[in-house]
C-alpha cells in the first residue's frame, strides 16, 4: 500500500532477511547514529561553559563555582558534559533508527504513525528533561543543601554535583517516554485501557521501586519526586489507550470487583448443590 514504512529498502527486503543481513543492517544505523553523535559533540564542545553554568543554575547557593579534588577532574568534567549535551541532542535520531530497525519485525507501520511516534517520542524525552530542570531540581537541590546547615558545611565537587543532576535530568527523560510506549504497544494490540487500569495499583508499586533505582540520590525526597510525575504518566497511558485501541464493553477485562462478585456467585453455586445433595 502507498505511503506505508518501508524499512530497510534493499534487494532482499522482499525476501526473509539473514542473520548477516539483520547485522549488516544494524551496523548501518550505528554508524548513522554515531556519525550524527561526534558531529553535535564537536558543535556541543564550544558551549561547553554555556553548559556548565546551565547545570549549575538550579544551584544558586554554590555561585556558579565547583571544587574539584584531582588534576585531570575539570576536563574530564568539560568532555562529559558535551557527551552528554551531544546525547540528548541526538535522541530524535537515534528513536527513528531504532524504529526503523525494529519495525519490519512488527509489520507494515505508517509513515504517519512512524513520524508521530518519533516526535511525540522526542518530545516527551526533552519535556521530561525540561520538566525535571525547571520544576523539581531546583526544589531537590534545595532542600538537599539546605538540610541542617548547622551542622554540615557544603564542599561540593564538580563530579559529584554535575553526576547527580545529569543522571537526574536523564531519568527524567526516560520516565517521560511511558506514553510513547503504551502508543507502539496499543497500535500493536498489546495494551488496552482497560489492562492498564485493572493493574493501576500494581503499577504504582512498580513504579515507586522504579523511581528508587532510577533517582541517582539515596534520599527518599528525591525518589518521591520521581515518583509523581510516573504515575501521572501512567494515567496519560491509560488516555492514549483508550483512543489508539479502543475496546467494546464486553470486550474489557475484568476488575477485582467483577472477579469478587464472580466469586461470591460461585459460592453460591456450591451452597445450592449441596443442598439438593
Amino acid at each position: 500500500m502507498a505511503g506505508r514504512l518501508r524499512i530497510p529498502t534493499r534487494p532482499h527486503d522482499e525476501a526473509q532477511m539473514s542473520l548477516i543481513d539483520h547485522l549488516d543492517e544494524l551496523r548501518s544505523r550505528i554508524i548513522k547514529v554515531a556519525v550524527a553523535f561526534f558531529a553535535v559533540a564537536i558543535v556541543a564542545w564550544f558551549f561547553r561553559e554555556q553548559i556548565y553554568y546551565a547545570l549549575l543554575a538550579p544551584a544558586p547557593s554554590l555561585e556558579g563555582q565547583l571544587n574539584f579534588t584531582s588534576i585531570t577532574a575539570p576536563i574530564i568534567t568539560d568532555i562529559k558534559l558535551t557527551l552528554y549535551s551531544a546525547f540528548l541532542l541526538t535522541i530524535p535520531i537515534l528513536l527513528y533508527q531504532m524504529w526503523a530497525f525494529v519495525a519490519p519485525a512488527v509489520g507494515e507501520m505508517g509513515r504517519a504513525f512512524t513520524y508521530v511516534l518519533i516526535s511525540l517520542a522526542s518530545a516527551l524525552f526533552l519535556a521530561g528533561v525540561a520538566f525535571g530542570y525547571f520544576v523539581v531540581l531546583p526544589i531537590g537541590i534545595d532542600f538537599l543543601l539546605g538540610w541542617a546547615p548547622e551542622r554540615y558545611d557544603e564542599i561540593i565537587t564538580a563530579d559529584t554535583y554535575l553526576g547527580f543532576v545529569t543522571r537526574f535530568l536523564l531519568a527524567f527523560g526516560i520516565v517521560f517516554e511511558f506514553p510513547a510506549a503504551t502508543l507502539v504497544g496499543a497500535q500493536l494490540g498489546l495494551i488496552t485501557a482497560p489492562f492498564l487500569k485493572k493493574y493501576r495499583k500494581h503499577a504504582i508499586v512498580a513504579n515507586t521501586i522504579l523511581a528508587a533505582a532510577l533517582t541517582p540520590g539515596q534520599d527518599p525526597f528525591s525518589m518521591v519526586l520521581m515518583a509523581i510525575p510516573m504515575i501521572f504518566m501512567y494515567e496519560v497511558s491509560i488516555i492514549i489507550a483508550r483512543f489508539v485501541n479502543p475496546v467494546s464493553p464486553e470486550e474489557e477485562l475484568p476488575t477485582e470487583q467483577d472477579d469478587d462478585d464472580e466469586g461470591e456467585r460461585e459460592d453460591e453455586r456450591e451452597d445450592a448443590v449441596e443442598r439438593d445433595l
